[in-house]
């Protein structure tokens, strides 16, 4: 498990400006590089203040940025694949993510992923990458109809959900969508964000009436 200091809370709201940067940080570098990259590229923080605050050297600092930007450059993570969270495909995608959980539908839930989509299950180092090792995670977490609930909102720039189950707070879910499904999930597992986030964010607004039990 990941100590609360090395991994990056979500934050509501649509920032434009960081969208890009935070999704392809947080889905595509290891945890150092993500770091040095937001702080450096996003927050503009001074080599040696990073280096202070990451306990490491200026040299090791600059050439983690370095690497972080060529991995980045390989992503090839532009504009015309990331999709706008507030644009009908973007809450499509995230109704249906909501809805197969919700209904324990997990064929409707793999249906929406791409075949290379990820699964970063935060705070726990576990990642699954690709459509066959996310999918039978997804099917054991769906449960029964009726023991997820999710509000829809956006976080990091991106199409997300507060989750709770079994009606106790659980955590948030952040989509990475892509104009050809969802790319990746990062579930962060932090009861008290659900709070946090919704005390930020204001009221959800009204969902549908929940799935009744299978008889």
């Amino acid at each position: 498990m990941l100590p609360p200091e090395t991994w990056i809370e979500p934050f509501p709201g649509d920032r434009a400006d960081l969208r890009l940067a935070l999704i392809a940080a947080m889905q595509t570098l290891p945890p150092a590089q993500r770091a040095v990259l937001l702080l450096r590229d996003v927050l503009a923080f001074p080599a040696a203040e990073v280096a202070e605050m990451m306990d490491m050297s200026v040299a090791a600092v600059k050439s983690s940025l370095q690497r972080a930007r060529a991995r980045l450059a390989e992503a090839d993570s532009g504009p015309e694949d990331v999709v706008e969270p507030s644009s009908p495909q973007a809450r499509r995608l995230l109704d249906t993510y909501v809805t197969a959980f919700e209904r324990a539908d997990v064929s409707g839930l793999t249906n929406v992923l791409r075949l290379d989509a990820t699964l970063e299950l935060l705070p726990s180092r576990t990642w699954f990458s690709g459509m066959d090792e996310c999918s039978p995670v997804f099917a054991a977490a769906v449960g029964s109809p009726g023991d997820w609930r999710m509000d829809r909102l956006v976080l990091n720039g991106q199409p997300a959900a507060v989750v709770r189950l079994h009606d106790q707070p659980f955590g948030v879910a952040v989509l990475d969508v892509r104009r050809d499904g969802i790319a990746g999930v990062t579930v962060f597992n932090d009861p008290a964000l659900v709070e946090r986030i919704t005390r930020v964010s204001g009221p959800p607004p009204a969902s549908p009436p929940r799935p009744a039990p299978r008889s």
